[in-house]
């Protein structure tokens, strides 16, 4: 009978973990889109979690740290959903504008993170980051098969990750979608003008993508509902 009751404790812990850890996560993307992290303490976070304070720390070292989580969960989210959403697609001038036009649907979608993202951007511009390797990639492949020009890798990265993020802060400032995805989709199109695809072709890619995931009932949300 203990060790069966041990047991069932065991069980139990896990999933009891996992509420705690998604709770602190989930009080701290709330207030982190309303402040920044300097200025929100623990002791807000787990009231706001409905945690113990003790509990914060069997999850993170700090704020700091929770903090990194959440942006590193609402980057993985775009990035998985990305990866699906180019799937299949070969050619590196489609997919970068397939999804830069991901992202400007789930700042549109997801104002709470993306309110969190603008707050955090630190290591946005780092190309060694895991959550950059899949546009390193395409960065790589498009020079490789001369449908890009840049004058190296990391400059087209950082480009595209430039234009993409001022696309974020343009839709938080402005989140009437009549006025700013009209300039978004300038703005990709300029993007693949940058890398060197001509004017007609970058223009008609990137009104395409527009319409298929940011206007037409975009289909964001099945990729990232359950995430």
């Amino acid at each position: 009978m203990e060790a069966g009751k041990v047991q069932s404790q065991v069980r139990e812990a896990g999933p009891r973990s996992a509420r705690t850890r998604a709770a602190l996560l989930a009080a701290a993307q709330t207030l982190l889109a309303e402040r920044p992290i300097g200025s929100v303490s623990i002791d807000e976070i787990v009231q706001a979690a409905g945690v113990a304070k003790g509990s914060f720390y069997n999850h993170f070292t700090d704020k700091e740290a929770l903090a990194a989580a959440v942006r590193g969960n609402i980057r993985e989210t775009l990035e998985l959903a990305v990866g699906k959403i180019i799937e299949g697609v070969s050619d590196p001038a489609q997919r970068v504008a397939r999804a830069i036009c991901i992202y400007v649907a789930y700042v549109f979608a997801e104002r709470e993170r993306a309110l969190v993202l603008q707050q955090l951007c630190v290591g946005l511009a780092a190309i060694d980051s895991p959550l950059n390797e899949r546009l390193l990639h395409e960065i790589a492949e498009g020079l490789r098969a001369r449908r890009f020009v840049a004058p190296s890798v990391e400059a087209g990265v950082l480009f595209v990750l430039g234009a993409a993020h001022i696309a974020l802060l343009r839709i938080v400032e402005e989140p009437d979608r009549g006025r700013t995805i009209p300039i978004c989709q300038q703005l990709i199109a300029l993007v693949l003008r940058g890398l060197g695809i001509p004017l007609d072709e970058a223009e008609s890619i990137t009104a395409l993508a527009i319409y298929e995931l940011v206007e037409a009932g975009s289909p964001l949300r099945n990729e990232t509902e359950n995430i």
